[in-house]
């Protein structure tokens, strides 16, 4: 449960789930107290999906009794001139303290209530209510009311996650695969070299201004001579160009074309999401990738005795890549499974909230499969303008796949977390001291749990799955993609290149 805390005014807090602090006192007066119950009415209605509204009444009998104890309480200490403490009289007491007892009491009866509430009604809240205390009125006369909106969990029954069918793809990595991974891996060590008197290939690179339309042919926005390399798609923070590479493909310096770029959903104006505009591209000047000359002095620079060395270290990084994509399809495979079984809906402002931790915490994974700063950045621009779905479909698979390990017990230890810090330090050639450092500073450790819960439930649905290999027929090459990173303005946003890198052979 979220431990978001409801605040009141002088630093005050109480939140539903959360122990109120007792006001001070003796302790068995503070025991009686914490366990009496309140005679509240509550009055709960759906407010929508997963949200609850909540209307509260306390009535008048239980502020003036606890106005009655909190005054007493105040009387014993209070500092009365001319009077010994605890010796003021009553009616002078409350002429000088009334507006600091009845803050006090309210912010108690808030507390105990909202404390009573969620054992009573087990609403289990997704996120904790806020509520600004300073704007409920704690009456001369009749009952104190107040009303929130709570997020609750989807009800839903668990799903059946025994026994499943699932397919894992198999591939053979064949010499061509090798060479063509080789090939990227060279690229990294090349020289980026002026291309004279000839038309633009794949791998190419270009400084281009490009000139983003409206659908009514007005300007949107414009990226003055940025560099990219030519691949059959660019992307960028709010979208993507799918047929760049087949539309450049033989264009000189000078020249202009006009391709189409497809909007993604969170770009900030409402009316362009989802759209296709045009992109006029103008060509300046055009480079290309010299490879390296594979000689020994060459490979002891990059860790290799010899080319049948570094050929191996590919076809091993290939197979990693190979068991991960497999691991994958089958994760998807049963999040499918399990998400068809129990349709439920989610609060729109939970989703919303949630967009910018989905998209920290998909990078992060993609950095601990081994994948290289140019290839996250493919992805994160992906995972951008697509954030909503992937949000929805992330919480939805969240609560699924916790409702399945309350079921079959899985925790998450903290010698789980120590093996996994250890794991991503030996990956990234750092220490696990500095990782741990990290993910406390960004705010980062709930997510690396959360990721190790949903691998454990994972495993586990998988040990009672029936899993049969399925040869993956020859497949077209991998498309690939450029990304454009950083952003050049506030709606569509094409900023300055990177180079797309193939995954290195020692990761």
């Amino acid at each position: 449960m979220n431990t978001e805390e409801l605040e009141g005014e002088g630093g005050s807090a109480v939140s539903i789930g959360e122990e109120p602090e007792p006001e001070p006192g003796p302790g068995e007066a503070a025991a009686e107290e914490a366990a009496r119950r309140l005679e509240i009415a509550v009055d709960i209605s759906d407010a929508g999906p997963c949200k609850k509204h909540l209307r509260v009444s306390i009535p008048r009998a239980e502020i003036d009794r606890q106005f009655e104890e909190s005054l007493e309480s105040l009387r014993k200490d209070a500092s009365v001139p001319g009077f010994r403490p605890g010796r003021a009289p009553r009616q002078l007491v409350v002429k000088r303290f009334k507006k600091q007892v009845a803050e006090q009491v309210k912010t108690s009866l808030l507390a105990s209530s909202l404390q009573q509430i969620d054992s009573e009604y087990h609403l289990e809240p997704i996120t904790q209510p806020r509520l600004d205390i300073a704007a409920i009125e704690l009456p001369d006369e009749g009952p104190m009311n107040f009303e929130m909106d709570v997020e609750v969990r989807p009800q839903f029954e668990l799903p059946n996650y025994r026994g499943l069918a699932l397919k894992r793809p198999v591939k053979d990595i064949t010499e061509a695969d090798i060479q063509t991974q080789l090939q990227r891996y060279l690229e990294r060590h090349g020289q980026i070299v002026p291309k004279l008197q000839q038309a633009a290939e794949l791998d190419d690179y270009l400084t281009a201004d490009l000139v983003f339309l409206r659908p009514n042919g007005t300007i949107l926005n414009e990226a003055k001579e940025i560099q990219f390399r030519l691949q059959p798609e660019l992307r960028f923070q709010d979208g993507a160009i799918p047929n760049l590479g087949a539309v450049l493909t033989g264009v000189q310096p000078g020249e202009t074309r006009q391709v189409e770029a497809k909007l993604g959903t969170a770009v900030a104006d409402p009316d362009l999401r989802g759209k296709t505009i045009p992109v006029r591209v103008h060509v300046h000047d055009l480079k290309q990738v010299r490879l390296p000359e594979i000689n020994p002095a060459f490979l002891n620079s990059i860790g290799f005795e010899s080319l049948n060395e570094l050929r191996e270290a590919v076809h091993e990084a290939l197979k990693r890549r190979v068991q991960t994509q497999q691991r994958l399809a089958l994760r998807r495979q049963i999040l499918d499974e399990l998400l068809r079984q129990t349709p439920f809906e989610l609060p729109a402002d939970l989703v919303a909230r949630e967009e910018s931790n989905t998209i920290r915490r998909l990078v992060m994974e993609l950095r601990q499969e081994g994948m290289s700063d140019n290839e996250i950045r493919a992805r994160e621009a992906e995972i951008r303008a697509n954030a909503h779905e992937s949000t929805l479909r992330s919480l939805k698979e969240l609560l699924l796949l916790a409702k399945i390990a309350d079921a079959e017990q899985v925790k998450v230890e903290e010698d789980d977390l120590t093996v996994e810090i250890e794991s991503i330090a030996e990956r990234t050639n750092e220490s696990p001291r500095r990782i741990r450092a990290r993910l406390e500073k960004e705010g980062m450790g709930d997510n690396l749990a959360t990721q190790i819960l949903e691998r454990k439930v994972i495993d586990r649905i998988l040990a009672h799955s029936t899993i049969e290999d399925v040869v993956v027929a020859t497949e077209e090459p991998e498309a690939r993609v450029e990304t454009l990173d950083q952003t050049a303005a506030a709606e569509v946003a094409p900023p300055t290149s990177t180079q797309a890198a193939a995954e290195e052979p020692g990761t």
